[in-house]
């Protein structure tokens, strides 16, 4: 059984994971208002409260950063939307879970949503912006396909292409998002959600002529 790390090394290693949370949290809010390239690093120490040589200590760099917020926003996203699909049996009721949670989500974290509609990434085609956001992503992706491949055996989902309806169904919802972000945030989520949910029924779901 292997020996626990002396005191002072275990403390050193907790100070730099605080200071790496406050480095992220800053790097999000300084993002979201200039852009991810528009951003320099002394702006990011400064909100952050502490030097750029202790910024430099816990990050490599802003492209470091900029990779480092996406993960750990799409790891928390992809528990969010995982723990939806897994509450319901039925594939309308877990779709749509997946749907709200999963837009609750970057409602309840304007920031990175501001990131995400400043520097353009399209979700249609993909967001990671590295090799394990793109795990993540495929992952991601994979639960809306699953419930569709199941909806269209049922007969409730338009027999399409699963893949070509998550990049439809990935377009509205950001088409939403990003609206609410440019009228400044004010639309009630549960407005915004009924919207989008609304939105995804009459887009997919068979009609019963």
């Amino acid at each position: 059984m292997s020996n626990p790390p002396p005191l002072q090394q275990r403390v050193k290693e907790q100070r730099k994971a605080l200071y790496r949370q406050a480095v992220d949290e800053a790097a999000e809010r300084v993002f979201a208002a200039k852009g991810a390239e528009g951003s320099r690093m002394p702006e990011i120490a400064a909100e952050a409260g502490i030097s750029l040589g202790t910024l430099y200590a816990v990050v490599d760099g802003k492209e470091s950063l900029v990779s480092g917020i996406h993960e750990l926003r799409m790891r928390e996203f992809m528990e969010c939307i995982r723990d939806a699909s897994a509450a319901h049996e039925e594939t309308l009721a877990s779709h749509l879970a997946v749907l709200r949670l999963g837009g609750q989500f970057f409602l309840d974290h304007p920031d990175f949503l501001r990131i995400c509609c400043r520097d353009g990434f399209g979700w249609a085609p993909r967001i990671p912006v590295s090799r394990a956001g793109t795990d993540l992503w495929i992952e991601g992706s994979s639960i809306p396909r699953n419930l569709f491949v199941r909806g269209i055996a049922e007969g409730i989902y338009v027999d399409e292409d699963p893949e070509l309806l998550v990049r439809k169904m990935l377009a509205l919802k950001q088409v939403d998002l990003t609206h609410w972000v440019d009228e400044g945030m004010k639309t009630p989520h549960e407005t915004v959600l009924d919207r989008i949910e609304d939105q995804f029924i009459r887009a997919f779901c068979t009609r019963d002529d």
